[in-house]
């Protein structure tokens, strides 16, 4: 499984966590560990080890607001120790659309750090779109992933103008909107992921074993071979470009 790539995961959120975390590092799988709140990234430092293959984000979720104030000071402190920050963005779903003027106050201020000090970041876009875009191209914010897009074709269009990518998981295939945004998307700016434990394949709860059915599935959609390389080497491109970008700082 050397060169499979899971760019959206919840470990943390697994009740067998520490399982999961080993399952990925000893399967040599290269996994976006995103996390819901400050005070669960300094949780999950002290808690898992360090590792080649799982690299944990810096995250506040939009759903979070109304469940745990945004601790911009725990954020600051630990901004400068991140390559990742996610799972960030807004969400104008009907559960959170009343904080939606705090979500852009908060999701505004990341994109500002994120585009000064050149993070790639995981965002969350429900509902919410255009107003994500056009907060990451007011900030500058070089490096996005948005993760499973569910909008419009034309803001799909803008935003792979704005050079930015989409991470893709299995839910996406099952909806006729999902299909048309995947077969859109040209296969360097693609991204895999599971969302889990949250996504899902078939009627089961995805786990990490399930990745390679996640690609099998892509591949045959996609009509594409060796899809892993693929989004390994888009990967790989996207750190480089990061790095190339911390340097003229």
């Amino acid at each position: 499984m050397r060169n499979y790539v899971d760019f959206h995961v919840h470990i943390d959120y697994y009740p067998n966590y520490r399982e999961i975390f080993d399952y990925y590092d000893k399967q040599k799988i290269y996994a976006l560990f995103v996390t819901n709140f400050p005070e669960v990234y300094k949780k999950s430092l002290e808690t898992f080890p360090d590792s080649k293959y799982i690299k944990i984000a810096l995250g506040y979720h939009p759903e979070m607001i109304g469940i745990k104030p945004f601790n911009k000071s725990l954020f600051n402190q630990y901004l400068g120790k991140v390559k990742y920050l996610g799972e960030v963005g807004l969400d104008y779903s009907k559960q959170h659309y009343r904080n939606r003027d705090e979500q852009v106050k908060i999701f505004r201020y990341i994109c500002q750090r994120a585009s000064i000090e050149k993070k790639v970041m995981s965002i969350h876009s429900r509902n919410a779109e255009k107003d994500v875009l056009e907060i990451l191209l007011e900030a500058n914010v070089i490096f996005a992933v948005f993760h499973w897009y569910t909008g419009s074709m034309k803001t799909l269009t803008e935003i792979l103008d704005a050079g930015y990518y989409l991470s893709l998981n299995p839910s996406m295939l099952r909806s006729k909107k999902g299909k048309e945004i995947v077969k859109s998307m040209p296969l360097e700016r693609i991204l895999i992921e599971t969302d889990g434990p949250y996504g899902s394949i078939g009627k089961q709860k995805i786990v990490p074993e399930d990745i390679p059915k996640v690609y099998s599935s892509f591949e045959q959609f996609l009509d594409v071979e060796d899809l892993s390389n693929v989004v390994y080497k888009n990967l790989k491109e996207l750190l480089t470009k990061q790095i190339n970008e911390q340097k003229k700082s």
